[in-house]
């Protein structure tokens, strides 16, 4: 009998229980989960010792019944939790990346896929960062996007998938023939299941740019708030359908900007294979096809996908009533450093202006109490807490291309 697959799931949130819920219920895989505190993986451990967790996707329970304590195993031990790995996931919050690195780094086997699902803008940057030559003997795999729209209703026992991805754009450096699993991109798939379909391609750069949440959610936010009262609201605004005109259209500007900087980088070395980028309202259809009821424009897409249908700004309830905008929300704490300033650092580094991303970083880093963006440069006393190329020392396309190997061509089968 061939050894099963072990699959370690890094944290604990949404993302992580659906996968761990959906990982169990194939054959032959192992699941472990990485909390990042010993409280956290025995409340969940606790749950499953009880009964299986339940995945609900619009209203109905899905079988995932398989998911219960002789099939997946909790821990907060970083060397039990990467001992004889095979495929790692990274399911967190992009902040925590490092620290998860950090702790797995003298654990990893030769041969390991560590995967970001979503890795965000800069994971390969900052996995190379803390694995040094370590990730040569790895295959890294970066995706722009989790699988599923999904928020956890009881921790350790429910949770609810509103929508799920039709497909995932992603790019692979490292040898996969020398991966310990025989094809890490299909082997994916079939961990995944058929939706949504992984098609991996280009340079790691190409996903890095591509950056679906840094350049959408501070967008969002921005064309929302910049011209608040202050005044508290009845209820919180509705997310991506309450966008109006002028922002939809300021996402289209963004996305431009996005498209430019990749020809700017493809131009100047044109064996780099940056296609993956594509304009957000066709991200939007190739990811939300089935779910969006008009695709005439990114204003409708967004408007008329049930996927988003119930998706709120982040607020915060006021003690006498009313609600006013959460700024530390991670829309602004993660997708701009981790997102929208990793995209504006490789836009200076090409010689691409950005005036629509400048704007609203400007306005992003007054409302979060930050510095990144000084007289038009990316020079400020917060950078360092970015995933920006210049904190690597990658200050040419040259640097950056040349930080990753380049794979063209390699498709999940």
């Amino acid at each position: 009998m061939a050894s099963p697959i072990c699959v370690l799931i890094c944290g604990a949130g949404s993302s992580a229980q659906v996968l761990a819920a959906v990982l169990a219920s194939r054959p032959g895989v192992e699941v472990r989960v990485l909390a990042q505190t010993a409280a956290r993986a025995e409340a969940w451990q606790s749950r499953l010792d009880t009964a299986p967790m339940i995945v609900v996707e619009r209203g109905q329970e899905l079988d995932y019944t398989a998911l219960a304590e002789a099939s997946v195993s909790i821990t907060s031990d970083p060397e039990r939790a990467a001992s004889d790995c095979d495929i790692i996931l990274f399911a967190i919050p992009a902040p925590l990346h490092r620290h998860y690195l950090t702790a797995l780094a003298p654990f990893l086997e030769d041969g390991c896929t560590i995967v970001g699902l979503p890795g965000q803008s800069g994971f390969e940057f900052e996995v190379r960062d803390v694995l040094e030559d370590k990730v040569d003997r790895c295959v890294l795999i970066n995706f722009d996007s989790s699988p599923w729209v999904c928020r956890t209703l009881d921790f350790g026992r429910s949770v609810q998938i509103s929508g799920t991805k039709e497909e995932l754009a992603g790019a692979v450096q490292g040898d996969c023939a020398r991966a310990r699993v025989s094809d890490p991109l299909s082997t994916l798939q079939g961990l995944l299941g058929e939706k949504p379909h992984l098609h991996v391609s280009g340079h790691l750069l190409g996903i890095t740019l591509r950056s679906p949440n840094g350049c959408s959610h501070p967008p969002i936010l921005y064309g929302r708030w910049k011209d608040w009262d202050g005044m508290p609201l009845e209820e919180p605004p509705l997310f991506y359908r309450g966008v109006d005109e002028a922002t939809a259209d300021l996402l289209e500007r963004i996305s431009e900007e996005v498209l430019q900087t990749s020809r700017a980088m493809m131009n100047q070395h044109p064996c780099a294979d940056l296609s993956q980028v594509i304009p957000m309202f066709e991200w939007d259809v190739c990811c939300y096809g089935r779910d969006i009821a008009d695709k005439t424009n990114l204003l409708s897409a967004l408007r008329t996908n049930r996927g988003y249908a119930d998706i709120a700004h982040p607020t915060l309830r006021l003690p006498g009533g009313g609600y006013v905008p959460d700024l530390q929300h991670r829309f602004l704490s993660e997708d701009v450093p981790f997102g929208l300033v990793v995209v504006r650092s490789i836009a200076e580094i090409a010689g691409v202006d950005t005036p629509r991303i400048d704007e609203v970083l400007s306005w992003c880093q007054q409302s979060m109490g930050k510095e990144y963006l000084v007289d038009g440069r990316l020079t400020g006393r917060d950078m360092r807490e970015t995933r920006c190329a210049h904190r690597y020392g990658l200050t040419t396309p040259a640097d950056i291309l040349g930080y990753q190997a380049v794979l063209t061509g390699a498709r999940a089968r």
